[in-house]
């Protein structure tokens, strides 16, 4: 087996959602793997600040951005040409876009034994401005930020660069897409993950023959902002108990999934999901 099977190195990469959680877990982690930059977006200057002081200097790249618009993810797109043309480099190229932004509003929630009325106004309860942000960020800025900095991904994909696992999307689309369970509320958290899935899947279709790849991970009970063990709604305060492998999910277990679509032990993958959930789909 080649030694540089699951080599990242000298990759330039960009991971939205980056100023905590998952997010956060995947840019340090590619950073520790020696990752050349990575640029790591989010709405919040300060903590993106303090994400990019726990890496080499220079390596974590912060870059204020809001993926919840098409403008949005073009301003995006924008400065991360003009660091990376600042840096005197002559064709930009990106080599790994994780698009890892989400988020979740509080839902309606009901006991067994509930009502009609009490599922009725659960079901009722998150308005209409709640489903549009939330389809915006989960769903709609994966297509947006990845046709914005197509160019890039395609340019990375050159010269043999695909043959190295270069030029890829990574979508964070959450183990959400598939499961269902009369005692799970969070529809849509749901919908918008299984439209997520749906969208990588129409990418992958139309991008793989200009050499860009695109999959996803869908992970579960990894503790996040979005699914904190300290909240009692959540998935891990939920099902923890419930996990076949018998443990929650941690950094390396994302880390790990990540190195592998993005190197060239990822590089003939496309159009695929990586379910890291510990066997709840299967086990529950």
């Amino acid at each position: 087996m080649s030694s540089d099977l699951f080599s990242v190195a000298d990759r330039v990469v960009l991971v939205t959602g980056a100023s905590s959680g998952i997010g956060s877990y995947i840019a340090t982690g590619l950073a520790r793997a020696g990752a050349a930059r990575i640029y790591i977006v989010g709405r919040r200057a300060a903590q993106l600040s303090a994400i990019a002081a726990t890496g080499p200097a220079g390596v974590l790249v912060p870059l204020v951005g809001d993926v919840s618009t098409i403008a949005g993810c073009q301003a995006i797109a924008s400065a991360f040409a003009e660091h990376e043309r600042a840096r005197g480099v002559g064709e930009v190229k990106l080599d790994v876009l994780v698009n890892n932004a989400g988020m979740k509003v509080r839902e309606g929630d009901w006991a067994d034994g509930a009502s009609v009325e009490d599922i009725q106004d659960a079901l009722l309860q998150a308005p209409d401005e709640a489903w549009a942000k939330v389809f915006a960020v989960n769903v709609s800025s994966i297509q947006w930020l990845s046709a914005a900095l197509l160019p890039y991904l395609v340019n990375a994909s050159k010269d043999g660069g695909k043959t190295e696992g270069r030029g890829c999307i990574i979508n964070n689309t959450s183990v959400s897409a598939f499961y269902v369970s009369r005692h799970a509320t969070g529809h849509m958290y749901a919908a918008s993950k299984a439209a997520a899935e749906s969208v990588s899947l129409n990418l992958a279709s139309k991008l793989t023959h200009l050499g860009v790849r695109v999959n996803s991970i869908a992970p579960a009970n990894v503790p996040s902002e979005l699914n904190s063990p300290d909240d009692p709604h959540s998935f891990i305060s939920k099902l923890r108990d419930d996990i076949p492998i018998g443990r929650i999910g941690n950094e390396d277990d994302v880390l790990a999934a990540v190195v592998y679509l993005s190197s060239r032990a990822g590089s003939y993958i496309s159009g695929n999901v990586v379910k890291l959930d510990g066997g709840i789909l299967v086990g529950s």
